[in-house]
C-alpha cells in the first residue's frame, strides 16, 4: 500500500474494494483474450460487441435481480427517459438520481431533481474508475473513451494502446484532477467513484457543469450484484438488451457452478483463510462480504463466517494463527508476495500456517501488468462466473477438471 498522503481516487477506491471484499459447458469458462472491440492482443474481458439498440427499447422496464444499490426505471409517462438511481452512493449517503434522455424526450420531474441529465449515446466519455472500462469493453464502447485517471491502474490492452496513440489521455484524479484538460476534452459524461459527497473530483466536475455518474458497484456484497451494474452502462448507451443478455449468461453460469457445490458435505468443504498482514494488523472480511460469499459459493468453509457484516475486521497475527493454523487454503495474498520467500521476508511466523507448509497459497494476480494494474479488480468485478470457476477448480478439481484458471494462480515456491 502507498503511504503518499495524496493518494488518487483510484487507489483509495481499490483499497476500499479490497477491504470490503477483503448454456455453455463448464470447460468454456476461459475468457477470450481479444479486446473489447474484437481486436488487440489482450484485454480485461471477453469480447462482447453489440450494436446500439433503437431508442424505443429504453421504454421497457429494466429488471434488477441482484444489485441492491442500483435502480433503473423507464417511466411510462415519459417515453424516452431512463431514470437511474444509486440508492446509497457511499456509506450513509442519500440516493442520487440521474436521467438519460433520448432526443425529444421530456423529463417527468424538475431538472433540478436529477444530479445529472445525460443525452443518450454519449460519444466522449472519461472514466476515473477501472471496472467501468471492462463494462464498456463488454459492450464495444472503448472507442468512446477519451480520458482516464491514471494509466498505472489499467490492465486493458486496448485502452493502453489508445493511451499510447493519444486517443485517450490521462486526466488525473482527486486533488490532482486536471480540470483544464478535462474541459478541453469536452466530455459528454464522466464516470467516478466517491467515498463521500465531498470527494474532490465529484465536487469539481459538478461545479464545472460536466455530467457525472457516481458508480457504487464496489459496495455490493453479492458477486452477481456487483456484476449486474453492467446494466447501468446498457441504459446509458442504448444497449440495455445486450447488457441484460450478457449478464443473464454470466449469472446462469455462476448459478450452475454454485449448484455444483451446494450439496457438498461439511467434510468436503476445505477451511479457508484470506489476505495477509498490512500495516500491523490483518484485515479479515466479514461473513457477508463479497469475497466471503465467493468462498462459500465455491464450496469452501471460510473460517471467519461467524463475523457479522460486510466490512473487514482488523485482527493481530496471533489471533489469525489461533483460528487458521490448520487452514487448507490461503487466498488473496498481499500484492507484493510473488513467492514463498516473500512471505517469509514479511514475517517468519507466517510459515506456521498449514497452507504455507502444504503450498496451497493462491494469489489473485494471474492477470497483472505492474504492481498497480490487476485485472481481478478491473474485469473480475464483472465476471464473477470466472472468479467462481477458478475457486471451484482449485478447491474441487474433480467438479471442474477442464477449467484453466483466469484470475488465480498458485504462489511460486
Amino acid at each position: 500500500m502507498q503511504n503518499n498522503s495524496r493518494l488518487s481516487t483510484t487507489s483509495l477506491l481499490l483499497t476500499a474494494m479490497i477491504l470490503a471484499a477483503a448454456g455453455m459447458g463448464f470447460s468454456a469458462f476461459r475468457p477470450g483474450l481479444g479486446s473489447g472491440s474484437g481486436s488487440g492482443s489482450g484485454s480485461s474481458s471477453p469480447a462482447s460487441v453489440a450494436p446500439a439498440e433503437a431508442a424505443a427499447a429504453t421504454v421497457e422496464e429494466t429488471s434488477i435481480r441482484f444489485a441492491e444499490n442500483l435502480t433503473i426505471e423507464n417511466p411510462a409517462e415519459s417515453p424516452g427517459v431512463t431514470e437511474i438511481t444509486i440508492n446509497e452512493p457511499w456509506p450513509g449517503g442519500s440516493p442520487i438520481r440521474y436521467a438519460v434522455l433520448q432526443p425529444g424526450a421530456q423529463l417527468r420531474r424538475n431538472r433540478s431533481d436529477y444530479a445529472a441529465v445525460v443525452g443518450a449515446e454519449p460519444q466522449r466519455v472519461i472514466s476515473l474508475v477501472t471496472p467501468s472500462i471492462a463494462h464498456m469493453a463488454d459492450l464495444g464502447l472503448l472507442g468512446r473513451l477519451v480520458g482516464v485517471e491514471n494509466p498505472d491502474y489499467i490492465y486493458n490492452r486496448e485502452v493502453l494502446s489508445q493511451l499510447n496513440s493519444g486517443d485517450v489521455v490521462r486526466v488525473g484524479g482527486g486533488p490532482e484532477l486536471d480540470m483544464e484538460r478535462i474541459v478541453a476534452l469536452q466530455p459528454d459524461l464522466v464516470f467516478v467513484s466517491a467515498l463521500g459527497p465531498d470527494e474532490a473530483a465529484l465536487r469539481r466536475l459538478s461545479s464545472a457543469g460536466i455530467p457525472v455518474i457516481v458508480l457504487s458497484d464496489w459496495r455490493e456484497q453479492s458477486p452477481l450484484g456487483r456484476a449486474e451494474w453492467l446494466k447501468l452502462f446498457g441504459a446509458v448507451f442504448n444497449r440495455s438488451a445486450a447488457a441484460a443478455e450478457l449478464f443473464a449468461e454470466r449469472a446462469e453460469r455462476y448459478e450452475q457452478l454454485q449448484a455444483l457445490t451446494t450439496l457438498l458435505p461439511d467434510k468436503d468443504r476445505p477451511r479457508i483463510m484470506a489476505n495477509g498482514p498490512w500495516q500491523g494488523s490483518w484485515p479479515v472480511p466479514a461473513a457477508d462480504s463479497y469475497i466471503a460469499r465467493l468462498f462459500a459459493d465455491a464450496g469452501g468453509r471460510y473460517l471467519w463466517d461467524d463475523i457479522p457484516g460486510a466490512g473487514s475486521h482488523f485482527l493481530d497475527l496471533e489471533s489469525i494463527l489461533a483460528r487458521a493454523a490448520d487452514a487448507e487454503y490461503w487466498f488473496n495474498l498481499n500484492h507484493d508476495w510473488n513467492s514463498r520467500a516473500d512471505v517469509v521476508r514479511a514475517d517468519a511466523r507466517l510459515t506456521r500456517f498449514g497452507a504455507y507448509q502444504t503450498g496451497r497459497m493462491y494469489h489473485h494476480n494471474a492477470r497483472v501488468r505492474n504492481s498497480s494494474a490487476n485485472d481481478f479488480w478491473e474485469s473480475g468485478a464483472g465476471r464473477p462466473d470466472l472468479v467462481l470457476a477458478d475457486l471451484v477448480h482449485i478447491m474441487h478439481p474433480d467438479l471442474l477438471p477442464d477449467h484453466s484458471p483466469v484470475y488465480y494462480q498458485k504462489l511460486e515456491p
